[in-house]
Parts: structure tokens; sequence; C-alpha cells
């Protein structure tokens, strides 16, 4: 009885290491697809950063979001009704490092950004952080802080 006994712990003993594997792995493929959507809705509100579609940004844009010291939402989404049509040619974001906590994200990158302003051409670059909450089964930006990159 004993020695079934023994045998018996040491085999579930044995198990709870493959157990605790299956769950590590089973948490970071969650993560790794939660960065790559996070990665690719940054790429769409890049894309809808030049082409002016505010509907796509007011879907990646929580009610509250804002720039830290800068527009709220409405005020944000607003600016592109005044913006000229060509005055943004590309944006494109690199660099982009994430780090996810539960249903939220705080995500850092580089977003070069080039187009025309009174029919000369420009380019700037800047360094950015977002942070991200999952709300109802999808990822929204609530807040961003910019400001010019120096390299």
């Amino acid at each position: 009885m004993k020695l079934a006994l023994v045998t018996l712990s040491l085999i579930l003993l044995g198990s709870l290491p493959i157990a605790a594997q299956k769950k590590n792995r089973d948490r970071d493929a969650k993560i790794m697809s939660e960065l790559m959507e996070l990665k690719s809705l940054v790429r769409a509100w890049d894309g809808a950063y030049v082409k002016g579609d505010t509907a796509t940004l007011d879907r990646l844009l929580a009610t509250e979001f804002a720039f830290v010291g800068g527009p709220n939402k409405a005020d944000y989404l607003a600016s592109f009704k005044t913006r000229p049509a060509d005055s943004v040619q590309s944006a494109l974001s690199t660099d982009i490092q994430i780090q996810v906590y539960g249903d939220t994200a705080v995500l850092t990158g580089i977003d070069t950004i080039s187009g025309r302003r009174k029919s000369e051409s420009y380019e700037a670059k800047w360094l950015y952080m977002d942070v991200w909450i999952k709300r109802d089964g999808r990822w929204q930006c609530v807040k961003t802080y910019s400001s010019p990159a120096s390299h």
C-alpha cells in the first residue's frame, strides 16, 4: 500500500512540470497573439491617419482617449476636417515595443510622417507611447504621448 502511494505521488509530482510548461506555452501564445493584434492596430492607425479615415480612428480610440497635454478624441477627429488632403503622404511606425499586462498594454514606437506643407516636402519623426486597453474583447487606445524624436 505504501509503495502504491509513493508511486502515485511520484507520478503526480512528475506531471506538474508538464502541466506548468503547457500553461506557460498557452500564456506565451496568447501574449504573442495580442502583440500581433496590437501591431496591426498601430498599422491601421497609421493608414487611417494618412487617409484621414476618421471612422477607423473612431473605432481604434476609446471614448476617453486623449493626448497627454493635447487634444481629446473629439478634437483629434475634428482636426482631420481642416487638414489639407495631401498634407500627409505616409505614416510609418517603427521600433515598436509592447508590454502586455492583462487587459492593458503599453506600446512605444517611432512614427515617421511625411507629406507636403505649402508645396514643400517634410518628414517628421515622433517618439510616442500609447496605453491600450482591451474592453469588450477589442483593443482601444486610451492615452498617447508624443514628442519630436531626436534621431
